[in-house]
């Protein structure tokens, strides 16, 4: 996820009828439990997946989250370069705190560097060694998705544009650029819970699925990419996808029509707690689109509450728009609507988080994160190799 590069505290009215402040406006990079040491060794094709192959080169120097100063910074790999880029942020500290954040930044440094070695050793691990109990969840099934949205992408790649699926009256947008529509059936959302409890209390091996979320899981990781998700993004996201996002500008998305790869977690939500995560603070995805399906379980709380795009300025981000997200409905919208998710006051909610790419925007369209072409990041590159 990323951030506004804006840091006020805006106060938020809840709907329900309390208040609280929004904190720091951070992006989520992703940070895994473990340090691993970087893996020089090329990996073959078959061990390469689009994440990585269209990687922005902005992932080893932006937005790295420091965790003591609650808030995402620049990190050219020095000292003196962070210094220098954050005269304000270390201007009042000790010599042993600015210590401290820059051994935080070099760790996370060390981390990007080997991350997608990581990943497919703990892949590797965990589809040698793990014993799935709920094995049906690994593979899409018909009577996994809701009817509904199957009606809607037959729909939408037979009538095409976003008219026909509204009139359907299955589809219900609130803010603008915000859909929601029925997804996934109740038996799905119930074994998939206890798979995700189920390897949670396992001893294998896992990441966090981002820095501000310490609870969840790198679905790449349990296998459940080629015969659960990828077909769940051609079959049913892509389409409906391309329809509902071809209106006027407020309502484009670059990537919506060639939607081919994805980067997937779960994310879950408990009461205050030792190492629980209660809410997540205003941000933007790293994704062209994010579709967001709620798994369920009993919970309390924990309305998702969406805001402006990044790009608008600061004046846009004061109105907020709550939305209580109900079990087995998606909720669709461009990487780049910020948005933020309130405290869950009781029981737990568990989320599926799709950040849907597009790897013709990745190789030829704007960064999400740091609002370059990828062109402009590799002459970059260039130069300084010479």
């Amino acid at each position: 996820m990323g951030a506004l590069v804006s840091s006020n505290a805006r106060v938020v009215h809840r709907i329900v009828g309390w208040m609280r402040t929004v904190g720091t406006r951070g992006l989520e990079a992703m940070r895994p439990v473990t340090d691993v040491t970087r893996d020089t060794t090329a990996p073959s094709t078959s061990e390469r997946w689009m994440e990585e192959e269209f990687l922005c080169p902005c992932y080893y120097t932006d937005n790295f989250f420091v965790r003591s100063l609650g808030r995402h910074v620049t990190y050219d790999g020095t000292a003196a370069g962070f210094d220098a880029a954050h005269p304000n942020i270390v201007k009042d500290m000790t010599d042993e705190r600015r210590r401290d954040v820059h051994m935080e930044l070099e760790g996370e440094l060390a981390r990007r560097r080997g991350h997608f070695a990581a990943a497919r050793k703990r892949r590797a691990f965990v589809a040698a060694n793990y014993k799935p109990l709920r094995p049906e969840v690994y593979t899409l099934r018909d009577d996994f998705v809701d009817p509904r949205w199957v009606e809607l992408a037959e729909l939408a790649r037979t009538h095409g544009g976003k008219d026909a699926l509204m009139k359907a009256g299955i589809v219900r947008q609130r803010p603008r650029g915000v859909f929601a529509f029925p997804a996934l059936t109740p038996r799905f959302c119930e074994l998939m819970r206890e798979e995700l409890d189920h390897f949670e209390r396992s001893d294998m091996p896992r990441a966090h699925p981002n820095t501000m979320n310490k609870n969840g899981l790198l679905l790449y990781e349990l296998g459940m990419y080629e015969n659960l998700l990828n077909p769940l993004l051609e079959r049913y996201v892509s389409p409906v996808a391309a329809a509902l996002f071809d209106g006027g500008a407020r309502e484009m998305a670059d990537g919506s029509d060639s939607l081919d790869h994805h980067r997937s977690f779960t994310v879950r939500y408990e009461p205050e707690g030792a190492g629980k995560d209660t809410d997540l603070a205003y941000h933007f995805d790293d994704a062209e689109l994010t579709l967001n399906v709620n798994l369920g379980g009993h919970f309390e709380g924990g309305e998702l509450c969406f805001g402006a795009l990044s790009s608008d300025g600061d004046e846009m981000h004061s109105a907020r728009y709550p939305h209580f997200h109900k079990e087995g409905i998606a909720i669709l919208h461009r990487g780049s609507h910020c948005h933020e998710a309130f405290p869950v006051e009781e029981g737990k909610r568990v989320n599926l988080i799709m950040w849907c790419r597009s790897s013709d925007v990745r190789k030829h369209g704007m960064c999400a994160m740091c609002g370059k072409p990828r062109e402009e990041k590799e002459e970059e590159g260039e130069d300084d190799d010479h």
